[in-house]
């Protein structure tokens, strides 16, 4: 099995001052798309080097909820679109006479001489 991956980059990344909420879109096992939102505060350490957390003062909670708010709306409309899409797929393919392999169907069931090997 090939453990390789390539580095998955966000959808988007919602932003209010040093607050953030970034949408991740991942895939199952079995091929189904999912979403991810990550939520987190941007700081500068001691040294200069920017750092991440995901502690909150209570200031901030509501402005986080609401990065949170939009992430979600997005990949709701993301997986509205996604099934949408999907939808018109299989309405192609049945119009097509294809299965859901590709194949032609008229060969699914087809039985009769030299047909039996």
């Amino acid at each position: 099995m090939d453990t390789t991956s390539t580095p998955n980059k966000p959808v988007a990344t919602y932003r209010d001052g040093k607050l953030k909420a970034t949408l991740w879109q991942n895939n199952s096992r079995d091929g189904d798309t999912y979403y991810t939102v990550n939520l987190a505060k941007v700081y500068e350490d001691r040294n200069g080097k920017l750092q991440e957390t995901n502690s909150f003062s209570d200031s901030e909670v509501l402005r986080v909820v609401e990065l949170g708010k939009e992430a979600r709306s997005h990949a709701l409309d993301l997986r509205r679109q996604h099934s949408h899409e999907r939808k018109q797929q299989q309405s192609h393919d049945r119009d097509t006479g294809q299965d859901d392999r590709g194949a032609p169907r008229r060969f699914q069931d087809r039985s009769g001489p030299g047909m039996e090997r």
